[in-house]
């Protein structure tokens, strides 16, 4: 509720929710050991030369990997400072010849199921979907893990929304309120892995889910966890800054 776009809820309603942070494979001797709670397993150079021969994959999306790096710094992920973007492009920079795949419309089924990497920068549902979909029932687990790095995190919001041209306002309306409906609500849950923010549909999601806190992160871990918010006419800089990185060698 109360999200930055819509804060009154006037012209959307919340579908599902979740976060941006590292999936880890669960057999990677280096992470049995050292569990990756910190963008520094994504972005520092002395901390990828453990694992980088195993696959890494990030986001290929122009604020949520520049977004994870300005978190590290310790910055606002809207910031539209110049000297701040720098930094958290140079940052990526130092990481990227370590770095295998910028991927972010199939890497859970392309690279993480398949063990195609070992880290990846992801969504929290991608990554329970890798979860679930390497569970082993003799060992009663699955080969992906997933944590919120201490220094914080984007959350994001899905929503359902209604075109204000629409013909078909009521079929529309009809639709999103089914969607709506707590078993449903929770059905949808149960499929993707992504928290809902529908409180009826608690009671009918499945408690390996329910309870996941990867999935519904504790208050504590809420608390650190920042939106990505429009930033207007300085969009060019986060343009600048992604065209950087891209094209770098």
């Amino acid at each position: 509720m109360g999200a930055p776009f819509d804060p009154n809820i006037e012209y959307c309603v919340p579908y599902q929710w979740g976060t941006t942070g590292i999936g880890y494979r669960a057999d990677v001797e280096f992470f049995q050991e050292n569990p990756p709670n910190s963008w520094a397993y994504v972005f520092e150079p002395e901390m990828l030369e453990q694992y980088a021969d195993q696959g890494i994959n990030v986001l290929n999306d122009p604020r949520e990997l520049p977004g994870s790096a300005l978190i590290y710094l310790g910055y606002d992920p809207n910031t539209t400072n110049p000297d701040e973007l720098n930094a958290a492009r140079d940052l990526i920079l130092a990481a990227k010849p370590y770095w295998k795949t910028f991927n972010s419309e199939d890497y859970d089924n392309t690279l993480l199921i398949p063990g195609e990497v070992a880290l990846t920068q992801g969504w929290s549902g991608d990554v329970a979907n890798a979860y679930w979909n390497t569970y082993d029932d003799e060992a009663e687990d699955g080969n992906w893990y997933y944590s919120i790095p201490q220094e914080g995190a984007v959350k994001w919001l899905d929503n359902i929304c209604i075109t204000a041209s629409t013909n078909r306002y009521e079929t529309a309306l009809h639709f999103m309120n089914y969607m709506l409906e707590a078993e449903v609500a929770a059905a949808v849950t149960n499929f993707t892995y992504y928290a809902s923010p529908n409180e009826a549909a608690k009671e009918f999601i499945l408690p390996d889910i329910l309870e996941d806190e990867s999935i519904f992160p504790p208050q504590d871990v809420q608390d650190k966890l920042v939106w990505l918010t429009e930033v207007g006419e300085d969009a060019f800089l986060y343009d600048e800054l992604w065209t950087a990185v891209k094209s770098s060698q």
